[in-house]
């Protein structure tokens, strides 16, 4: 797994073995996993729009039309640790 953060957004890589071993956790697994096994990337920008994915260095969207949005949601929100809001007064 690998985290890059900048001033635009943020992107994330996932081996094959990140996304099995998240889609099979013992106690929360992802039943049925589009995702399981294989390599992803996804870019956010700052406002949290995604940007761009590949599933196997596959970035053709005719490929991606039917991946699971709620997985990819989970598998992100689940890698891509939160940061804390901070509110200046």
């Amino acid at each position: 797994m690998r985290i890059k953060r900048s001033d635009q957004g943020v992107k994330l890589w996932l081996s094959g073995n990140d996304t099995y071993n998240w889609a099979h956790q013992a106690g929360n697994s992802w039943p049925c996993s589009q995702l399981s096994g294989k390599r992803l990337f996804v870019e956010y920008d700052v406002n949290g729009d995604l940007v761009d994915v590949a599933v196997n260095n596959n970035k053709d969207l005719t490929d991606l039309r039917d991946l699971d949005n709620n997985e990819l949601n989970a598998i992100v929100a689940d890698h891509v640790p939160q940061e804390p809001i901070t509110i200046n007064i």
